[in-house]
């Protein structure tokens, strides 16, 4: 009977659709300024492309423009001003119930009066930050919806592209990038550096299972992959610089919604003057939601989380511009083995209870004062903080609970962000700045341990900190085919006094009107989780003496070096290529002759917890990455990239080793496209292959295990071999119909299509006496809808 009614329903949206003669529009509008200044520009031209005729208008004394009754569809938009690099965007999506408001920014051209004017092929997915020279890329919240697998999740989206990987599992988000631990990436929103905006995530983390970030509420963002500007520091992996958009200054909007990510419900207008705006959104687990109206998805397990979103703008003050903004979400679970019957527990290698919680918050005010015509000040000032518990039992035969462990941490920040941003001229530009953070953290744990038939803490303290961060940055375009920009970045840690100093340096040769050849080179350093300091070793098991033997670690450093060729195939295909090493050194590794090393933890759900580290570790990672994208024009586009790469690391038994993350090749492949269905309604398909090496995994001893009634690893070869080889594809319909007032989609997104099992890990199975593979999540169908009014 609910298919019927789901099938009646898509018919009847269908059917109406088929009715609708007339074409309907909307109003495109916003504003253009110097991408360096921050300026408006007065008298720029701004052209929407249509299918048949194109829509213009002008900027006003503010920079403002508004073209009306633009067709709705997919277009694209050219902005030109004199003296200024012309400008295309592509993929501006108008719906008839939502208008189209932009924020433009133009950059100045460098020519001389005895120079050869070479106009360049524009290349789409230019990032946003013109300092990003290598390994970076812009991507747009529409990708996020339209590729096949990427369920709206900036993350999974951002596992398509060139030199990532997942962190080999399914129902995670984690972003390996050119073989490094997630625990590499910064997430950086609206300037500010925040916490794993995942939700499920766990201390030593950097990832989830479903994201708290909504993709309704970005803006266009930048993706970076190595050898970053110096205005990023304490990572030494890759950037999320992420931007909440702004809400409509002049018209009240909402949006419905439900999916993987939750139901949701959006609002946006103006709130005085048509000048300041409001955005909010909230979003509640939508198996949580059908299971409080009455139906059942099982006796346990059901995820439950929320999570919300908000900025309020208040431009042209006499202050400057202000915002205030934030984003926030809580999770929980409780994975019950004891509700399950006797015969499906003997089932479990370790039958046991979970009750996991997590949250997650940032609040952040903003303002940007300029000071000249040429000279501003963006100063982000932030409060957040994470928080997770967990208690396990174990269960006996008999299903009696034994309490196992539980733990309980928090940790929080209160930080400042302020730069002073120069346009010395055409050719120069010069940013300076600095990340001052006070950070504040708790933890404690009891975990029960066999050998002593005691509980042991290994975790308990509650301490105060601060990170100091200064960049400098100086960008110089030299003519209109080379760049260069050079800085520095420094980082000093205040609980142990440790530091680092970070040069950074990027080149980018523009040569003919299609093709590019770019050079970067950084040093990045990157403090350890605040939990990893206060791990505590045992010296005295009778008298339970402890001390912190990890408080003097310091930073995780790399040198990291990249050179890449692009060029532009026609003006809609882009092919690019990237060659890279990375040296890693000062990594934490154990006193004592082992394998361990902090190069192979950031994608598990529990937090490693390993004492006395010494920074003795090195690692290194080089590849070659290959990118071919036609952007999306005349109703299709295709992506594809292939990464070939090695990780390589030695720990304290000074052997050379295969990180955790060492796939050795990544192959993705996607494509998709638009069908107009009458005036107004798209019909959309896409489609994704993801062929990739193995998880990498440590070997299990099963006549040890069998012997000890426990799971024994053997330790010497770690990581030796892969699992079987992962493959996956994905596929996503949706239709789109637009009525005078109401714009809905409909979407179903199927995973692994082709139901394949790839193997997630291999665990030791007491009830059986054998090593078991654990499989990642089969055929997964995610259906979608949202509503535009």
């Amino acid at each position: 009977m609910k298919r019927i009614s789901l099938f009646l329903l898509l018919s009847f949206s269908i059917i109406t659709a088929f009715a609708q003669k007339t074409e309907l529009s909307q109003t495109v509008r916003g504003i253009v300024i110097d991408k360096d200044s921050k300026q408006p520009l007065i008298g720029a031209t701004v052209i929407v492309i249509n299918d048949t005729k194109t829509f213009g208008s002008a900027t006003d004394e503010q920079g403002k423009f508004r073209i009306l009754n633009v067709p709705v569809g997919r277009k694209s938009m050219k902005i030109s001003y004199v003296g200024y690099e012309d400008r295309m965007i592509n993929d501006i999506i108008i719906n008839s119930a939502k208008e189209v408001v932009l924020n433009i920014e133009l950059a100045e051209k460098v020519v001389s009066a005895k120079e050869l004017i070479i106009t360049a092929k524009s290349n789409k997915a230019a990032p946003n930050n013109e300092l990003i020279l290598v390994s970076g890329r812009s991507f747009t919240i529409d990708q996020a919806t339209r590729y096949a697998g990427a369920l709206q999740d900036p993350s999974r989206m951002a596992a398509n592209f060139a030199g990532v990987a997942g962190g080999g599992n399914d129902q995670r988000n984690d972003i390996v990038i050119r073989g490094n631990s997630p625990l590499g990436l910064l997430w950086r929103l609206e300037g500010a550096d925040i916490p794993n905006p995942n939700h499920f995530s766990n201390q030593g983390a950097n990832g989830g299972p479903v994201s708290i970030l909504n993709n309704n509420t970005l803006a266009n963002s930048d993706f970076l992959t190595g050898a970053f500007p110096a205005e990023y520091g304490n990572a030494n992996a890759g950037v999320f610089d992420l931007k909440i958009r702004n809400g409509n200054n002049e018209k009240h909007e909402f949006i419905g919604q439900i999916g993987f990510n939750g139901l949701e419900l959006l609002a946006e207008g103006p709130i005085k003057n048509g000048q300041s705006s409001y955005l909010a959104s909230y979003r509640y687990s939508t198996l949580s939601f059908f299971d409080a109206i009455g139906f059942k998805f099982g006796d346990s397990g059901i995820p439950f989380y929320q999570d919300a979103t908000f900025k309020v703008s208040m431009p042209n003050t006499k202050t400057g511009n202000w915002s205030v903004w934030g984003i926030g979400g809580t999770s929980s679970t409780k994975l019950l083995d004891s509700d399950k019957n006797a015969e499906d527990r003997k089932k479990e290698a370790q039958p046991q209870d979970i009750d996991f919680a997590s949250k997650m918050g940032v609040l952040g005010i903003t303002n940007i004062a300029q000071i000249n015509k040429h000279s501003f000040i963006k100063t982000v000032l932030t409060g957040s903080g994470e928080s997770n518990r967990i208690r396990v039992d174990t269960l006996s035969p008999t299903n009696n609970k034994f309490y196992l462990f539980n733990s309980n941490s928090s940790f929080g920040k209160l930080a400042v962000h302020s730069y002073y941003n120069t346009k010395l001229n055409a050719r120069n530009t010069v940013k300076i700045g600095f990340i001052a953070s006070q950070q504040f953290g708790s933890s404690n744990d009891s975990v029960f341990v066999n050998d002593f038939n005691a509980y042991r803490s290994q975790i308990d303290f509650n301490e105060t900190t601060y990170l100091g961060q200064a960049y400098a940055n100086w960008n110089y375009r030299i003519n209109t085919q080379l760049t260069f920009n050079a800085g520095i970045h420094y980082n000093h840690y205040f609980l142990n006094n440790t530091s680092g100093i970070d040069p950074r340096a990027g080149l980018r040769y523009n040569f003919g009107k299609s093709s590019v050849i770019s050079f970067g080179y950084g040093h990045h350093s990157q403090v350890q989780p605040m939990i990893t300091y206060f791990e505590k070793t045992l010296n005295d098991t009778f008298n339970r003496v402890y001390s912190s033997t990890n408080k003097n670690l310091e930073m995780t450093k790399a040198h990291h070096f990249v050179l890449g060729y692009e060029m532009m195939l026609g003006n809609e295909v882009r092919f690019k290529t990237e060659a890279y090493y990375q040296d890693l050194y000062n990594v934490p590794v154990t006193q004592n002759p082992s394998t361990i090393s902090v190069l192979n933890y950031g994608a598990q759900f529990g937090a490693p917890n390993f004492d006395s580290l010494v920074n003795n570790g090195k690692g290194y990672n080089y590849g070659i990455e290959f990118t071919i994208e036609k952007y999306f024009s005349k109703g299709y586009y295709y992506l594809g990239t292939l990464s070939l790469y090695e990780s390589k690391y030695k720990a304290s038994d000074n052997k050379w080793r295969n990180t955790a993350f060492n796939g050795n090749f990544v192959l993705n492949v996607l494509a998709g496209k638009e069908w107009k269905i009458g005036k107004n309604n798209i019909l959309s398909a896409s489609g994704k292959i993801t062929y990739a090496g193995g998880k990498r995994y440590v070997p299990i001893d099963e006549a040890a295990s069998l012997a000890n009634g426990y799971e024994v690893q053997i330790e010497d070869r770690s990581y030796e071999n892969r699992l079987k080889d992962f493959f996956r594809a994905d596929i996503r319909i949706g239709y789109k119909t637009n009525s005078k007032r109401v714009t809905q989609e409909y979407g179903l997104d199927i995973q692994n299509i082709s139901n394949r099992k790839n193997i997630f890990t291999q665990q030791f199975n007491p009830q059986t006496g054998k090593v078991e593979d654990l499989y990642q999540i089969g055929l997964f169908p995610v259906p979608f809808y949202r509503i535009y009014f």
